[in-house]
């Protein structure tokens, strides 16, 4: 999954740099989102369910921010949580979180990611 947002009502609501315009609190919520959305893509690719999630193979966490913002792995953390509590050992992954100059849609973070899946009842993977 290739550039998932955090957004609310179908757009990123808090707009701007982590450091300037928003906190790390709030960016920490944005990554929640973030990941929370990729397991909704997730569950459509797995036909509804969740539990043919194989492992998460790799997280990338973007993080918009000024250069004197230095939490940017704090915040990262949030997205890695969110896996690592659905879906325990198998949501365990490597991850590289990086400092941005501007996001699409000047969101303040958001995330990549690759996942395997488990074959469904058809000997189908996607």
């Amino acid at each position: 999954m290739a550039g998932t947002l955090g957004k609310e009502n179908g757009a990123v609501q808090n707009l701007g740099k982590v450091g300037a315009e928003i906190s790390e609190k709030e960016a920490g919520r944005q990554m929640q989102i973030c990941a929370l959305q990729a397991m909704n893509w997730l569950r459509k690719a797995a036909d509804g369910d969740l539990d043919r999630v194989a492992s998460i193979f790799q997280l990338k966490c973007y993080v918009a921010c000024t250069s004197e913002f230095d939490g940017i792995s704090r915040v990262a953390d949030h997205a890695s949580k969110v896996f690592m509590t659905a879906f325990g050992e198998d949501g365990r992954h490597p991850r590289s979180v990086l400092g941005m100059i501007r996001l699409p849609q000047d969101a303040p973070v958001m995330i990549d990611l690759v996942a395997g899946l488990k074959k469904n009842e058809w000997g189908e993977v996607g």
